[in-house]
């Protein structure tokens, strides 16, 4: 739009171009620079579940998409052959738990007659065999009896010495309880016992496979009545309620880039949904074959909406200015623009943007400086004041010096 407008000068009609232009002031506040980084989404954790004994699947508890707690069943493997081996391996402690029972009550009153008695009877024993061989031995030496007779005398003298030295022994045992050596003894019988029980309860427990985590099951591999092997695992399970983002950067940057800073993200899935994060973790050296860091990024899961494989686009707010000048991004023009737009193939001036100011009905071009760019505004370092206007519409139209009116935005109901 052109507005025209009459003046006399000398009583002669000029016509004079005003152009209309939308003005914004120069702010002051805080701005950040944005860094701009696409990535994958990842789940916070991810977990396969390996059975730990080779077995048949009786049952699969879970399927994919299922939540699932910690300590949920997930499978249950054929167990017959490892409930037979905890069986006997309770019955083993029980018998040397016995054994020990036993050893710290002591003998009972049968025992002991018993055990006299024997003693009676070895020592009977041990007479009739040392006459008969005092006898055998008289004979043999007068040569009127074989030296195998002689010999059998002497071998039952021997037995009935020992018998009765052992009869003699457990008297004694019983009289006065085990010996140390002995209690030590059965006392690791009783602890090897214990252990195997443990181990065979343990390999039990493997038939039983639970869930390690809270978590969805993103995928099954198996079904019931296959083959569960160590090397394979039944299903995998993944944490969203917080997901990561993994993200590459330049040795540019890094200065910029520590743990908490702040970022946004958005998926194609929702475009009107912008997620926030943080950053959780800075790579501490260099990839040498990418010549990159990396930082991962948390972001809390609102909804689930946000899934493992998704394409995003983060960015970052990093090194705040505060106190800054601003002006909206639509009020710069670079150098480039403006050379082409004037035509004269030459630089007006020597560096930097452009920017428009409306200063007594006048538009005029100023050189300036900028410093951070975040979202619909730009840092000014140099050539602006706080409270100037500055033309945000229709400076593509103007040269330094034109007649500006300004209007007011569409919709601001001025």
């Amino acid at each position: 739009m052109v507005l025209v407008s009459c003046e006399k000068k000398r009583n002669e009609t000029q016509t004079v171009k005003v152009i209309p232009v939308e003005v914004a002031p120069v702010r002051v506040g805080t701005i950040a620079k944005e860094l701009k980084f696409t990535g994958s989404i990842k789940p916070n954790t991810e977990v396969q579940v390996y059975p730990k004994i080779t077995a048949t699947i009786e049952e699969m508890q879970v399927d994919s998409g299922d939540s699932i707690k910690k300590g949920d069943m997930i499978a249950l493997l054929e167990s017959g052959e490892l409930q037979a081996q905890a069986a006997q391996a309770e019955a083993a402690l029980e018998v040397v738990q016995a054994r020990w029972m036993q050893m710290e009550v002591g003998a009972r009153p049968e025992e002991l007659a018993q055990a006299e008695d024997l003693v009676a009877k070895a020592k009977a024993n041990l007479k009739d065999a040392e006459s008969n061989y005092g006898r055998m031995k008289a004979l043999y030496q007068q040569g009127t009896i074989a030296k195998r007779q002689f010999e059998t005398a002497e071998l039952a003298y021997t037995v009935a010495k020992a018998e009765l030295n052992s009869a003699v022994e457990r008297l004694r045992m019983l009289k006065e309880g085990a010996t140390r050596e002995e209690r030590e003894a059965l006392a690791a019988q009783v602890g090897q016992a214990k252990a195997a029980l443990d181990l065979a309860r343990i390999r039990l427990s493997y038939a039983k496979i639970t869930s390690p985590i809270d978590g969805t099951v993103s995928e099954r591999f198996f079904d019931p009545g296959n083959l569960a092997v160590p090397t394979r695992p039944l299903v995998m399970i993944v944490q969203m309620d917080t997901v990561r983002v993994i993200i590459y950067f330049p040795e540019g940057l890094i200065r910029y880039m520590e743990p908490g800073i702040a970022a946004k993200l958005t998926v194609d899935a929702y475009p009107d949904e912008v997620f926030s994060g943080k950053v959780d973790k800075v790579s501490p050296t260099l990839n040498p074959n990418t010549r990159m860091f990396s930082a991962e990024i948390k972001v809390p899961n609102r909804g689930s909406l946000l899934r493992p494989g998704m394409f995003t686009r983060v960015t970052l707010s990093v090194d705040p200015h505060p106190d800054a000048l601003l002006v909206p991004k639509e009020a710069v023009i670079s150098r480039e623009q403006y050379q082409a737009r004037s035509g004269n193939g030459r630089a007006e001036i020597a560096q930097g943007d452009y920017i428009f100011v409306v200063e007594n009905g006048r538009a005029r071009v100023r050189t300036v400086l900028l410093g951070h760019e975040s979202g619909t505004a730009v840092e000014v370092t140099e050539g602006l004041k706080r409270g100037e206007q500055v033309v945000t519409l229709g400076l593509h139209q103007l040269k330094d010096g034109d007649r500006v009116m300004v209007i007011e935005p569409e919709g601001s109901g001025a």
